[in-house]
């Protein structure tokens, strides 16, 4: 067998941007597939309101809600992390009719940590799609999320019928500067791909970037990051499908196939 056709990112470089916590797995599977993964978080997770999150999944424990979102494995972590330091454990899910997860990804996150199933995951791994996915209904709706979430899905909650309460359960700030050698190594063009697993990290990124040029075929993981880079005039070169780790490192895969890349 061809050793291309086993290690298709062979004698490539990919630069994996995402929070330092969430590198690794990613890293891991471009290392595998015969890449060289180039670290550079554009982003770091730290706790959001930690005392209105236990609140609430205290509420949520005494079936004050209708339904919870989780909209990020991030979401899922900080959710499980308060159920954990508050001496709780999953039955905190037990009173609430519907868990909906916005993509696999967080789904599986969901049962990797609390062994909670999910109900509803919607095709498209979009707040947007989850929120066109829940069935109209009444009753509260918990949405721990991240300081920076877009406001579509609480309006959708809302045109669905229900009361949402969005507690920030985690915030994403960005570093101060990116490593020179990274910097370097993109102006170079000694980076071959460039993966975005979210719409923060691709502006961030940018932002962290500058002035100075860089090179590098880009691959996003869904819709939102793709609409984001087309918004800051970055070109997308292939968009993940599904929307999720596994999805990614197929159109990394793909990317690197192409004559483009």
């Amino acid at each position: 067998m061809d050793a291309a056709t086993v290690r298709p990112l062979a004698g490539r470089r990919v630069l994996v941007a995402r929070s330092r916590a969430q590198a690794s797995a990613l890293a891991d599977r471009v290392r595998d597939l015969g890449g060289d993964p180039v670290e550079a978080p554009v982003l770091r997770i730290e706790d959001g309101d930690v005392g209105s999150l236990r609140a609430a999944l205290h509420d949520l424990a005494d079936g004050a809600f209708a339904a919870v979102c989780l909209t990020s494995p991030n979401g899922v972590d900080a959710v499980a992390s308060a159920i954990e330091q508050d001496g709780l454990d999953a039955r905190v899910f037990a009173a609430v009719p519907l868990v909906a997860c916005v993509g696999p990804g967080t789904a599986g996150r969901l049962w990797e940590r609390l062994r909670v199933r999910a109900d509803l995951v919607p095709d498209r791994a979009t707040t947007e799609a989850l929120g066109e996915a829940l069935p109209h209904g009444s009753g509260r709706v918990l949405l721990p999320r991240a300081d920076i979430a877009s406001p579509i899905l609480h309006q959708l909650v809302v045109d669905k019928g229900y009361e949402p309460l969005e507690v920030v359960a985690y915030r994403t700030v960005a570093p101060d500067t990116l490593p020179d050698a990274v910097l370097d190594d993109l102006e170079a063009g000694r980076i071959d791909l460039l993966a975005f697993a979210s719409s923060s990290t691709v502006r961030n990124f940018v932002t962290l970037v500058g002035q100075r040029p860089w090179r590098g075929a880009v691959v996003s993981i869904g819709p939102v990051t793709t609409r984001t880079c087309r918004e800051l005039d970055i070109p997308v070169a292939v968009e993940a499908d599904p929307h999720d780790l596994d999805g990614l490192v197929a159109a990394l895969v793909t990317a690197a196939g192409s004559d483009g890349s």
